[in-house]
């Protein structure tokens, strides 16, 4: 167990929400790594690895290093139950890591050992300090063969009873966005580049005092009854018509289906980041082209941050409830708020309290524990459709928790 602190949390700051970013494993590692560079007045960032040279070579400061006994510093070798051994061998510098904050932004490239055995033992762990804990997971590309495949979809099993909502990205998907001829390393940095712009575009938001802000009972709200699963998209643009051009990106591209889950999504959470320059107009026209696209009666909480180094820039970023399952309530309570107004920047919101889930009255059946469980197509190749194995029942391959 090791854990280095170099570096300080939030330097002193009282941030609007206290948020942890940790990648798992050496994928997630590397991607963290390259966008620190880019990413001024970051969020604590960690990395948990089994793998030591990888952590050393690491430019994050904050290090987890699991696994010493099981895994003797030389990572996983694809084998996730040695990864989930690593991860139970440290279960106290992991809980220490998560702690304190408010909101778990977990990444993690689903396929090979560390990442696809620990990913699931952390966001456990988060879920029992009551962390709001949001997944965002990689799952293999089609030539790095079948058994990459497999096992990130029992990674994927595995994970979704912990945390509150995932956001998985095929990289077969993202390759859609690739010309044909797109040399191995681009397509590679590509995927990295969209999964850093999904963290870095909702942290903008959460964390920083911007024109039109992101209260945290939104995020809350949006993965607590999105059905454990949601959906990203990511559009950026350049020049005199940047805010057509993140649009056209966004609503056209395959990450969300070509509008499709935005046609059919109950809750979104938009964030438009841009320079000094970004308009009115500009985001007046983001707004109703986006309402268009999005059905009657969708709850779109919208914010917008203007960042010194982007002028002449503008990136669109969607966090999308693909299922809106909002949870019951009782005759008493005031209905749920309607879509959030364009101008409204949450300040007049009664703010939630903070959510916690130890001791709890209320006891939910054991689903967890039957994990990736296939019943009788255990022993046959699973049946994949868009990233998900359609012979594990969807309330297991959802994450769905069922009160007692």
């Amino acid at each position: 167990m090791a854990a280095n602190m170099d570096n300080p949390k939030e330097g002193g700051r009282d941030p609007r929400c206290r948020v942890l970013v940790v990648g798992v494993g050496g994928g997630a590692g590397n991607v963290l790594g390259h966008a620190l560079a880019d990413w001024p007045d970051p969020p604590t960032v960690a990395a948990v690895n089994t793998d030591a040279r990888a952590l050393a070579e690491s430019g994050i400061g904050l290090k987890v290093m699991i696994g010493r006994t099981v895994a003797k510093g030389m990572g996983a070798g694809g084998d996730a139950e040695l990864g989930r051994l690593a991860a139970n061998e440290d279960l106290d510098a992991l809980r220490a890591l998560v702690s304190e904050y408010d909101l778990l932004i977990l990444m993690a490239s689903l396929g090979g050992g560390t990442a696809t055995g620990a990913a699931p033992v952390l966001a456990r762990i988060a879920r029992e300090e009551g962390l709001l804990t949001l997944a965002y997971v990689t799952t293999p590309f089609d030539f790095e063969g079948a058994r990459r495949q497999e096992q990130a979809q029992e990674g994927l099993a595995a994970l979704k009873p912990f945390a509150d909502a995932v956001v998985c990205l095929p990289n077969q998907r993202l390759h859609a966005m690739l010309s044909p001829g797109t040399p191995l390393g681009e397509a590679f940095a590509f995927v990295d580049r969209m999964m850093s712009a999904g963290i870095r575009g909702l942290w903008t938001l959460l964390a920083r005092d911007n024109m039109l802000n992101l209260d945290f009972s939104d995020l809350q709200s949006l993965v607590e009854n999105s059905g454990n699963e949601c959906c990203f998209g990511y559009g950026e643009g350049a020049g005199p018509d940047k805010a057509a051009q993140a649009l056209r990106e966004l609503l056209e591209g395959p990450m969300l289906e070509k509008g499709r889950v935005i046609a059919n999504s109950g809750a979104m959470i938009l964030s438009v980041t841009g320079g000094p320059d970004l308009s009115l107009s500009e985001l007046e026209m983001i707004h109703k082209r986006f309402q268009a696209a999005a059905r009657s009666g969708a709850r779109i909480s919208m914010g917008a941050a203007v960042l010194d180094g982007w002028a002449g820039r503008l990136a669109l970023t969607v966090l999308a409830a693909e299922h809106w399952m909002p949870a019951a309530r009782g005759p008493a309570e005031p209905a749920p708020p309607g879509p959030l107004s364009f101008f409204d920047d949450g300040s007049a919101k009664e703010e939630r309290p903070r959510r916690s889930r130890k001791g709890t009255q209320q006891s939910e059946l054991p689903l967890g524990s039957l994990g990736n469980d296939r019943g009788r197509f255990q022993d046959v190749a699973p049946t994949l459709y868009d990233g998900a194995d359609l012979d594990i029942p969807t309330f297991i391959r959802r994450g769905i928790r069922i009160s007692t």
